[in-house]
């Protein structure tokens, strides 16, 4: 695909995400406890929820495909090594995304966790929702709601 796009002269936007996962006693309504990771969407045949533990996420921003490999060394040179007992997935996934921001790289100011978790609520009812239908149905990744309660702009 990548030489296809080369090719063409296409430079297509891939969206950035963080998404949740159920842990042993966590789930719906205790986000801030979830599983975070990112996820940068840039293929529509790519596959990312093999499992039911995915409680969605949120989109909070979108980088070019030609960037892709400059985002790579952005996350490959913050690894989560070497931290203090108390540091976790969500700790680094927030690191993660101050770089992503000095980049501009980000729809919004997200300064701190909580600003994630009233989008990651609303994608956790949501998807729980679409499971409950569904067995086929796929996590639901919401658009970042800012502030006010509104979505960002993307």
């Amino acid at each position: 695909m990548d030489n296809i796009l080369k090719a063409l002269g296409v430079d297509k936007d891939c969206k950035i995400a963080v998404l949740q996962y159920e842990r042993d006693v966590f789930g719906v309504g205790k986000e801030e406890e979830l599983h975070w990771a990112i996820w940068v969407l840039y293929d529509q045949d790519v596959s990312l929820f093999t499992t039911r533990k995915c409680l969605g996420g949120v989109y909070i921003g979108s980088i070019k495909h030609s960037q892709l490999k400059l985002l790579r060394e952005v996350v490959y040179t913050n690894p989560p090594t070497n931290r203090p007992a108390e540091w976790n997935c969500r700790d680094w996934v927030m690191e993660v995304i101050q770089l992503f921001s000095e980049k501009g790289w980000l729809y919004a100011n997200i300064p701190a966790q909580s600003t994630l978790l009233p989008s990651l609520r609303r994608a956790s009812v949501a998807t729980t929702s679409a499971y409950a239908e569904s067995r086929t149905a796929l996590p639901v990744i919401v658009e970042l709601e800012d502030v006010n309660g509104e979505s960002t702009q993307i």
